[in-house]
């Protein structure tokens, strides 16, 4: 026996309260006058000193009432040995159930759900419980309650995602709970199939101090398996019609091997193809279906094996759309646009060739004079290019509201480009001079910004070569540019951008013709401009499936669509379910289911919808798992986590006394005879009255 304050005990002094008022507590006498003594009758006179103690009921039950506070102050508690120590008390404990997808393997969720229950009911009185449920992230079903009934229909209403398991948002998560509790004893229950993915060595998760972990594995030793791996799209084009050709594959994950194993490509709902394929044990297999046709934007498509025993894996859903060509206008001198031939040749010819080369993206340019470019012209553009053009005020102006409105404007400064003072404030910098190196050593590019998206392709080595262009002229410029991004052997910026606008423009202090230099006869020209042009459009080519988890990131109505409405998008779930995206996050969608979300504005027609897949993530289904003591010796830093590998110090005589709680007991068994006492003072008052 302990006490965490045994000074407290001077207050038994107080036992002495009651005797010494015993002894000494006499009825009062009352005075009567007599006018002769003669006719009382003579009592012996009895000292006070000697007076004995007639209540030892009422007394004892006084000392027993002070004795009994006075020990619960002291706050007594039982000295255990540390074993005893951490096995007594209540327990606050933190049930943690994984719902990843894998988790519908055979009967593995009925086996989780089987062992939360049981951990349930096995709480003792005063002992209460928390119960998580995770995947890629963890949320609270119930915080902290001793009702064994709503944590039981909490498990019953649980169902699995078509996430992947995450082991460390859940930990934390149950560590922080089980370090809110006042309870002495703490433990963690997890409950999954542990799979190896879902644990990486650089995670950094602790429960709290003698917290124990208990795991429960449901998982099996053998996972037999297939999957359905991630499509592979090529595009071609056949008689001025978009076609795809599929290829697809399977991973065996199982020890048999598989013969002939059907995959059906689906279009709409509709089978439209099925290829066998053999399957080797541990191993993969692929096909190539017949080329369809794209006929409409949104065509859902899918590949699809017979169901096992995971069913998720086994379909790969994919959205199919005709890729929309990127819109580019060449702006030329009047005189240019107006003539065929040698002009245009001369000035435009090899831009113009550069850009009809490629597929991704298909660009669609078109040549115009400066003068007939209109504000028609610039909402129908994502990309416009000055070659070499001077421009006037009033275009100037238009081409100042395309770049407001999201556009890329690429200005060329040859030697007959030219900018007004007013719109200064829409180019990077404004041309000045020309630098002649045709006599002498011509110029060369020497600085580079590799960091740049532009110029990141060319990084690697033998990715492409420009400093063997030569250049035998080039403008300076007036002004301070946001970003230099390429520059000439004296310094001179030869490629500069302005930031801080809702589109990008672009500056080249050359020409894109033999003019001035030979660029365009050099391999890197193509591949140049076309990553220019991406950059230009904020180009991103639209995958055709997500993964569950991920975030979409839907292109603004007012951006790469200009003139489409404003409005709140909204969200069709795979499973039905509605949201509405609206104020700052209408760009921004979790995917946290797997099929197919149906995202349009709540104005406006069906060209701006768009169909989104998801698939689970295939790191899931994969059979290696990791072992649980390695888990426990990570987060409790004991191997194995649990109370008989403890080897902490003895708990503090605070914290055995608050998990004992003998005090409390105390403290109303003297309040209580505290009750008693005045009762009995009462009765026995009323009777001497009497």
């Amino acid at each position: 026996m302990g006490f965490v304050a045994p000074l407290l005990f001077a207050g038994l002094v107080a036992v002495a309260i009651p005797i010494f008022i015993h002894l000494i507590q006499r009825e009062r006498k009352r005075v009567v006058e007599f006018p002769s003594l003669m006719f009382l009758r003579r009592i012996p006179y009895q000292s006070v000193r000697r007076r004995r103690i007639r209540h030892w009921p009422l007394l004892l039950l006084r000392l027993a009432a002070i004795a009994l506070i006075v020990t619960a102050f002291a706050r007594p508690f039982l000295r255990l040995s540390t074993p005893a120590a951490t096995a007594t008390g209540a327990r606050e404990v933190a049930i943690v159930v994984d719902r990843s997808y894998s988790m519908e393997y055979g009967d593995r969720w009925d086996r989780a759900r089987a062992a939360a229950r049981d951990a349930v009911n096995h709480l003792r009185p005063g002992e209460r419980a928390s119960l998580v449920f995770f995947d890629t992230g963890a949320e609270v079903a119930l915080r902290s309650t001793a009702d064994r009934s709503r944590l039981l229909s909490a498990i019953d209403a649980a169902r699995t995602s078509a996430a992947a398991t995450k082991f460390a948002p859940a930990l934390k998560l149950a560590g922080s709970l089980l370090a809110e509790s006042p309870l002495a004893r703490r433990e963690a229950i997890l409950i999954s199939d542990y799979q190896r993915g879902g644990w990486g060595s650089s995670e950094d998760v602790r429960l709290p101090d003698r917290a124990v972990f208990t795991p429960v594995d449901v998982g099996s030793v053998e996972m037999k398996n297939v999957a359905v791996t991630p499509v592979s799209l090529q595009r071609t084009r056949f008689e001025n019609q978009e076609r795809i050709a599929v290829t697809a594959g399977v991973i065996n994950r199982g020890g048999a091997p598989i013969a002939r194993l059907p995959i059906a490509l689906e279009l709409d709902g509709k089978v439209v193809d099925t290829e066998p394929v053999d399957v080797a044990a541990n191993g993969s297999g692929s096909v190539t279906f017949a080329p369809f046709t794209v006929s409409a934007r949104n065509m859902r498509a899918a590949v699809r094996i017979p169901d096992d025993s995971l069913r998720r894996d086994n379909v790969f859903d994919f959205v199919v759309s005709p890729i929309d060509p990127l819109k580019v206008t060449v702006l030329e001198r009047p005189a240019l646009s107006r003539v065929e031939g040698e002009g245009a040749a001369g000035e435009s010819l090899y831009l113009t060739r550069a850009l009809a080369i490629g597929e991704s993206p298909r660009v669609d340019a078109t040549l115009k004079s400066i003068d007939a470019f209109t504000d028609a012209d610039a909402r129908a553009s994502g990309v416009v290019i000055l070659n070499d053009v001077p421009v006037t005020a009033p275009a100037a102006e238009r081409l100042g509201r395309f770049v407001a409105a999201g556009g890329g404007l690429f200005a060329i400064a040859g030697p007959r480009a030219d900018w007004p003072e007013k719109g200064a404030d829409v180019l990077p910098a404004l041309p000045a001079g020309t630098v002649d190196r045709a006599s002498g050593t011509s110029a060369r590019l020497g600085a580079l910004e590799y960091g740049h998206p532009i110029f990141d392709v060319f990084r690697a080595p033998r990715s492409g070569d420009f400093s063997a262009a030569q250049f035998y002229g080039y403008r300076a410029i007036r002004g301070d540019p946001s970003q230099v991004i390429a520059r000439f052997d004296d310094g001179a910026p030869a490629l500069v951008e302005r930031k801080g606008q809702a589109g990008r423009v672009l500056m080249w202090t050359s020409t894109v013709d033999l003019s001035w230099n030979d660029l365009a006869l050099k391999p890197v020209f193509l591949p140049f401009v076309h990553t220019l042009v991406r950059y230009l459009a904020d180009y991103r080519e639209p995958a055709a499936s997500l993964t569950v988890g991920q975030i979409y990131v839907a292109p603004r109505l007012a951006g790469s669509r200009r003139g489409a409405p404003q409005s709140t998008r909204i969200v069709l779930a795979p499973s039905g379910r509605r949201v509405d995206l609206g104020g700052e996050d209408q760009d921004v969608l979790e995917l946290t289911e797997q099929g197919f979300y149906d995202i349009r504005p709540q104005t406006g027609g069906s060209e701006w919808s768009t169909t989104v897949a998801s698939n689970v993530d295939l790191k899931e289904s994969d059979p290696a798992r990791i072992d649980p003591k390695e888990l426990a010796t990570a987060i409790t830093g004991r191997p194995g986590g649990g109370p008989a590998d403890f080897t902490g110090h003895a708990p503090t005589a605070e914290e055995q006394a608050r998990a004992q709680r003998i005090w409390w007991y105390l403290l109303a068994a003297g309040l209580a005879l505290l009750g008693v006492e005045a009762v009995l003072a009462n009765r026995l008052s009323g009777s001497r009255i009497a």
